[in-house]
């Protein structure tokens, strides 16, 4: 049985621009659909590499990991992210099913599925607020769940212990925690963990850890009260200096200059849902 971080609070969905930045691999309570218009995209569902051309979807249900891998250069699209209880009819099917193949052409699909992309598309663009964006969404997961075939999610899933692991990591996120103390929590060696994590999520402990913790940080920028210095600690660093660091790594810029140019609409909304 997948394990599911934290529900998705307050704002139930989100529009935006896909990720084509490479980004690790993850899982939230959230849906996630991915419609891609050009370009092309890589990405990492449950182990299987995909590779998305244009006019393509990648559905996400919840508990699904995921990464995104490479993306061309010319590589666009829309993003929409949704809590499963959105829609009241679809809700046990979102968080019960996964599907055996997450990506479909738009061709394949309804033709209201174009519809609806379409009106999504513009209201990303000018009003993601917008009255009847939540209706399109509900047109849109209503097309897609006719294509899809889907699956109990608990026989799709084959391999727990990832997900075991990358739940106990981004819950303890804040916390001291090393290669060893995971190991430990979850049975198993420093050794057999560390293969895990490079054999089948491509990265090392350290650096998938300060992927979490500056996601993290991201969201709590969001909120002007915080200062930087408690976005720090609270996202488990032991100092300002290591924090701007990590930051810098991760999106090529200063805490101080994220908050700035996020307030400007300049940077496009992280890829967690914690704090929805």
């Amino acid at each position: 049985m997948a394990v599911l971080v934290e529900p998705i609070k307050e704002k139930r969905f989100r529009l935006g621009p896909v990720c084509t930045n490479p980004y690790p691999a993850h899982m939230h309570e959230a849906v996630e659909i991915i419609i891609l218009r050009k370009g092309h995209m890589n990405m990492t569902v449950n182990g299987a590499l995909f590779t998305m051309e244009p006019n393509t979807i990648m559905v996400i249900f919840p508990g699904m990991i995921h990464s995104y891998e490479s993306a061309s250069e010319d590589a666009e699209g829309l993003f929409v992210g949704l809590s499963p209880g959105l829609i009241d009819e679809f809700h046990q099917t979102l968080i019960t099913l996964w599907p055996v193949f997450p990506m479909v052409s738009i061709s394949e699909c309804p033709e209201e599925t174009e519809t609806a992309i379409h009106h999504l598309e513009g209201y990303a663009k000018q009003d993601e607020n917008h009255p009847l964006a939540q209706a399109y969404i509900h047109l849109l997961v209503g097309c897609l769940l006719m294509k899809l075939e889907l699956a109990p999610s608990a026989e799709l899933n084959r391999d727990n212990m990832m997900y075991k692991i990358l739940y106990y990591i981004q819950q303890h996120a804040r916390e001291n925690l090393s290669l060893d103390s995971v190991a430990k929590e979850m049975g198993i060696g420093r050794s057999h963990l560390s293969h895990l994590l490079s054999q089948k999520l491509h990265i090392h402990f350290r650096q998938f850890l300060n992927t979490i913790r500056i996601e993290k940080a991201c969201q709590m920028l969001q909120d002007p009260t915080r200062s930087i210095k408690e976005v720090c600690f609270e996202c488990g660093y032991e100092s300002t200096r290591n924090f701007h660091r990590a930051f810098m790594e991760e999106q090529k810029m200063t805490p101080g200059e994220y908050r700035d140019k996020m307030a400007q609409g300049w940077v496009s909304v992280v890829r967690t849902y914690s704090e929805m």
